[in-house]
């Protein structure tokens, strides 16, 4: 049976508002415990299962405290989410064993989400990591 389409944008806005947040306890809520988020700002570009997607946004929030993620635009159908967003924070603290610089990035990308059972199996997170690398002065140019 096909879920309504508000009920997977809604999950969508909740995983968002988790990354906003930091709001660990609400993982298991949205996040099927074996999911696999792809995202070039981890480690090796795959993250499997809810503890591994944990560890990640604990350090991305360690590392940029006040990060935060503005949906555009959201487009869904048959359990599939596409996001267009916008990313904002500060490199506060070490990430990724990057020491904090202290600059703001802004980035901008897209996710396509995978929603079953009312709960997120596969997230696929596009961004120009190169941009984010540049932005935080990290690049020679």
């Amino acid at each position: 049976m096909a879920q309504a389409t508000s009920d997977v944008e809604q999950c969508v806005k909740e995983w968002v508002d988790i990354w906003n947040a930091g709001a660990y306890e609400r993982l298991p809520d949205v996040l099927d415990e074996s999911a696999t988020v792809y995202d070039p700002g981890a480690p090796g570009g795959v993250l499997e299962g809810r503890d591994e997607f944990e560890s990640h946004l604990r350090e991305l929030r360690m590392g940029f405290p006040d990060f935060t993620i503005r949906i555009e635009k959201m487009l869904s159908g048959n359990g599939v989410v596409m996001i267009e967003w916008t990313a904002t924070a500060t490199h506060e603290g070490e990430f990724n064993g990057i020491p904090a610089t202290n600059r703001e990035i802004e980035l901008r990308g897209m996710s396509k989400t995978v929603i079953r059972d009312g709960q997120i199996v596969e997230d696929r997170v596009y961004h120009d990591f190169h941009a984010f690398l540049e932005q935080l002065g990290l690049t020679d140019g």
